[in-house]
């Protein structure tokens, strides 16, 4: 487990999924991830955080639960579920237009409340995002019934596919050199959040994790990414890369 959180700036922005062509691997597993995850789609990012929150809200179904079992940093899994929505929405980093203004700043508010923290602003923040959330939890983004899985591993899952994704756009450290992100302007800051906190590294780790070396990589995603340090995040994408082969993305 990890000693502390690191988010990104709690600041309006959106999210958007990323294209370009894929950069190479070996790994027959990771082309297999690439093509998954270019399907992905700014709302089908927002689907997936509103399901995570539908999951939280049955975790804890009431204040009272929230103060019966309070979340402790470092060792429960839900902040790093309530760090991931609000990444997915958009809310760890400023990103110009937003696909909705109203879920991104419940994002935004989202990210803050973990970073600080606030408890007792969990629980109303978890019902605020249900309820905007609305058809996304009932349809996928193409209308479809939405069977997401949003176990511990089915987050796991989504997070490898954030990363190939990313990779896609950046696949080595020359690409970050030549069209290098501009903070404010460029969803990969809220991904690299997301994924991070997707492995369980959103509220400092956890006392059980899905995987240990993935959860330890995603700390370093969401820090590199809180620093705009791009050749720490190109290593790290690598090494996710390479820990997501023994998950079925």
């Amino acid at each position: 487990m990890f000693a502390l959180v690191i988010g990104l700036s709690g600041c309006s922005g959106s999210e958007s999924a990323v294209g370009g062509s894929s950069g190479d691997s070996t790994e027959d597993s990771a082309q297999s991830n690439s093509s998954a995850a270019g399907t992905m789609s700014p709302d089908d990012q927002i689907a997936y955080g509103c399901q995570l929150a539908d999951k939280v809200k049955t975790d804890f179904p009431d204040s009272q639960a929230w103060t019966d079992s309070p979340p402790e940093l470092g060792e429960d899994r839900v902040l790093s579920e309530l760090m991931s929505i609000g990444s997915l929405f958009g809310g760890a980093a400023p990103m110009g237009d937003p696909v909705d203004q109203e879920v991104q700043d419940l994002g935004r508010e989202l990210v803050g409340a973990v970073n600080t923290l606030q408890r007792d602003q969990f629980g109303p923040l978890v019902d605020s995002t249900i309820s905007v959330c609305g058809d996304f939890l009932s349809t996928s983004y193409e209308g479809q019934p939405s069977a997401a899985d949003t176990s511990e591993t089915g987050q796991t899952v989504y997070g490898c596919r954030i990363v190939e994704q990313t990779l896609e756009q950046y696949p080595d450290a020359a690409a970050w050199e030549s069209e290098e992100p501009k903070f404010g302007d460029d969803p990969v800051w809220n991904e690299v959040a997301a994924a991070g906190g997707l492995f369980g590294s959103g509220g400092g780790g956890t006392s059980e994790p899905v995987d240990a070396e993935l959860e330890k990589i995603g700390y370093e995603l969401i820090s590199d990414g809180a620093t705009m340090d791009t050749d720490g995040l190109s290593t790290s994408l690598d090494q996710a890369r390479e820990s997501c082969s023994n998950f079925d993305a």
